[in-house]
């Protein structure tokens, strides 16, 4: 012990380790602090806002939701929301925070054309860091425990305890509630414009492609043209088999379904309300029937069958792979601002019909988007597992 105290203040060249220690020691208490301090005053209100891309479009959002203005007189601000409260989890968010003072320099977002335009994809990267730490921030605040469930609203507490039973998180239904949310429709909308403007390509006999949207079939070519009178509709996400190429028309073959006693209609999968063809009365006559049989599970009678028919090569593609990724982006886009998505094999595929149907007013799909969710939702259901009707039956 008398060795270490002697080694203690014995000088270096110039001073003893002791006084080196003690002065180093002070410095490091004086350097933790006021970098501790800097990182607080960083968390103010007041430094958020300093950046006029804050000051100028979220702040002006917040200033009018419930988190900065209440009956209770707590104020939230940016830092409750974004920045956790354990200090490495901090210093970890600090180190990220310096990748904005790069697009600060880099005016990416420096007006608010430019902010809006970016928007969705800002949005996006703070609810996925949200939902993948459950929504830590907002939990320093509200928590399950915590809440008195007979206070709350009858239809906001049931749908809270059910959220609580399912394990959701905070961000998965409170999208938007301090900021105004972007337009989800962007994301797939620009998906839609990017793949049909690809089209299918390169298009030989064999060929399988998949339609973006409804389209004309025409049992003649002589009849095929973009004003003619179509004799059945190819519905959309349907496949189809190239025969015969001619110019800017394809003749194609639909393989499916027909139910018993429902001729006008070709289904993709036997006992499964996918609808792939609308066939009026010249087209059903020329419906062909390969196979007959009996669901067991329902006992009606099915036929598979197919139709050849001539259809424009605009709003097909070949990738079945980028023809669900766009169906999946408009799923998250329309369903997914609400709540938590539910996974498409949660239900059987005709489930989804009266499921889809039960939402749709809350959703702003036209006709065309609608029919190809529901077709996304049904190829993926429990009982068919994205599996085309050729690869099941």
């Amino acid at each position: 012990m008398l060795r270490l105290w002697k080694w203690f203040w014995s000088p270096t060249k110039k001073y003893a380790w002791g006084a080196v220690l003690i002065v180093g020691g002070i410095g490091g208490i004086i350097f933790w602090g006021g970098f501790n301090t800097f990182m607080e005053y960083t968390n103010r209100l007041e430094f958020c806002i300093s950046c006029h891309e804050m000051e100028q479009a979220v702040y002006r959002e917040y200033k009018e939701s419930v988190h900065y203005s209440n009956a209770s007189g707590v104020r939230a601000v940016c830092s409750d929301c974004h920045v956790p409260k354990e200090w490495v989890p901090k210093l970890v968010r600090k180190v990220k925070a310096t990748n904005e003072l790069w697009h600060k320099m880099m005016g990416t977002i420096n007006t608010p054309e430019k902010f809006e335009s970016k928007r969705l994809e800002l949005a996006r990267h703070v609810w996925a860091e949200m939902e993948a730490n459950d929504s830590h921030e907002c939990r320093n605040c509200h928590s399950w425990d915590a809440m008195h469930w007979d206070k709350q609203r009858k239809k906001s507490s049931e749908q809270m305890q059910k959220g609580m039973k399912e394990g959701e998180t905070c961000i998965s239904c409170h999208k938007g509630i301090a900021h105004k949310l972007p337009d989800m429709s962007a994301g797939y909308r620009a998906k839609f414009e990017e793949l049909s403007a690809a089209g299918p390509g390169t298009v030989k006999d064999g060929d399988l492609l998949y339609s973006l949207r409804t389209k004309s079939l025409f049992l003649d070519r002589a009849d095929a043209k973009p004003d003619g009178r179509a004799e059945a509709r190819l519905l959309g996400a349907t496949e189809v088999k190239v025969l015969a190429t001619d110019g800017d028309w394809l003749k194609v073959r639909i393989d499916g379904w027909q139910q018993d006693g429902v001729g006008q209609i070709i289904y993709a999968l036997m006992g499964q309300r996918i609808f792939s063809v609308a066939a009026g009365k010249p087209a059903v006559e020329k419906i062909e029937r390969h196979e007959t049989k009996v669901d067991p599970d329902t006992e009606q009678t099915w036929h598979r069958v197919s139709l050849e028919a001539w259809t424009s090569r605009d709003l097909l593609i070949a990738d079945k792979g980028a023809l669900w990724a766009y169906a999946g982006e408009m799923y998250n886009g329309a369903c997914g601002v609400c709540h938590s998505l539910r996974h498409p094999d949660h239900y059987l595929a005709n489930q989804w019909i009266g499921t889809l149907k039960a939402m749709q007013r809350f959703i702003t799909l036209d006709k065309e988007e609608y029919r190809f969710l529901q077709k996304y939702l049904q190829f993926h259901a429990k009982d068919t597992g994205g599996q085309h009707a050729a690869a099941k039956h």
